[in-house]
């Protein structure tokens, strides 16, 4: 079955690449196609052709073929649709949805178009640390609001933390034996225990929050679509922030003061190069995923992209090699054993 329907845009046509980013003809169109047939709606295969009518487009139409729920944006940066939304006040475009495939089930497809004619998108556009495209299509995917749940649930776990880490420090205080003698082994669980529960869970909130309401298509440029008063710039570095993290992180590599290998009364070198090794692959791990959300992190997020991308780099891949070699090392030894026995 094929579903065509004329969409008419109070205001697709976008500026062209000489206009100034002030004008008023700021827009874009967004087609989300959603098929709704029970458990099978994922695999549900379909195609979209969309043409602009008028004015008539002088290149071929755009094609995409998807599967299951998918939304689509795209700008229209053309002179043409501009002189015709200046003129008519409006540029119209057609879209065509088609099933693919066969499928014992009925599909029934539900098509949403989105025009945006807010004249305070200037403010959007002009702001360096959002895109407008990206911020619309991520607005149409959110999936009745799972970023603000997400980051609802962040601040909610980051609170949490705070008793947690109070609760990690009295652990390890007590844990601590009487007089300064050598620790156990219960206070070496007690540290993995705190890196586990606290350090690395924490890590991953604060990178969610950051990337959730900061990125150029976060939930803050996400509101600028409907409300002027975030489209500002905002630094996510700020000092209460930058504190956080700070101490964060710091407290995650503390647990390098806290174990020390066995005392040996005499080293050698390869005993000094494994220390090393091993000290620096477990403070890599203990602040991995900040690194590699740093990593994944755009220059709508970081004040020097480049630079913080290069010095997290490091960290962050020695930080997943020495993980991927703590995950292997049990199934060697096993596999080991297995061939002894044969």
């Amino acid at each position: 079955p094929t579903a065509a329907a004329p969409l008419a845009a109070d205001a697709a046509a976008a500026t062209a690449d000489a206009a100034p980013m002030d004008t008023n003809f700021l827009g874009a169109n967004n087609v989300v196609a959603d098929p709704l047939a029970g458990q099978d709606a994922a695999g549900a295969r379909w195609g979209i052709e969309i043409v602009r009518e008028d004015p008539p487009q002088a290149g071929p139409p755009l094609r995409a073929f998807h599967m299951g729920q998918h939304a689509m944006t795209f700008e229209d940066m053309s002179s043409e649709a501009k002189e015709t939304l200046a003129i008519k006040g409006e540029v119209k475009w057609r879209a065509t949805i088609s099933m693919h495939g066969r499928s014992k089930h009925g599909f029934r497809f539900v098509s949403f178009v989105e025009d945006a004619a807010s004249s305070h998108l200037q403010d959007l556009h002009a702001n360096p640390q959002c895109r407008f495209g990206q911020s619309w299509k991520a607005f149409n995917e959110q999936h009745q609001g799972s970023s603000h749940q997400s980051l609802t649930r962040a601040r909610s776990w980051l609170f949490r933390f705070l008793f947690i880490g109070a609760f990690m420090v009295y652990t390890v205080h007590k844990s601590l034996p009487a007089g300064g003698g050598g620790v156990g082994f219960k206070f070496h669980l007690v540290v993995l225990a705190k890196c586990l529960f606290q350090d690395l869970p924490q890590q991953i909130f604060i990178v969610m929050y950051l990337l959730g309401w900061f990125e150029a298509a976060g939930l803050r440029c996400q509101l600028c679509l409907f409300h002027s008063e975030h489209c500002g710039t905002e630094n996510a570095f700020h000092f209460t922030n930058t504190m956080a993290i700070l101490l964060t992180l710091v407290s995650s590599i503390s647990n390098q003061l806290l174990v020390r290998p066995a005392f040996k009364r005499k080293y050698t070198e390869d005993d000094i190069c494994l220390q090393c090794s091993m000290r620096t692959s477990a403070m890599c791990i203990s602040i991995l995923p900040f690194t590699t959300g740093i990593c994944f992190a755009s220059q709508s997020l970081l004040p020097a992209a480049n630079f913080l991308h290069v010095l997290a780099a490091i960290p962050c891949g020695l930080g997943w090699l020495a993980f991927v070699a703590a995950l292997l090392v049990p199934c060697l030894v096993f596999c080991d054993e297995n061939c002894d026995d044969f």
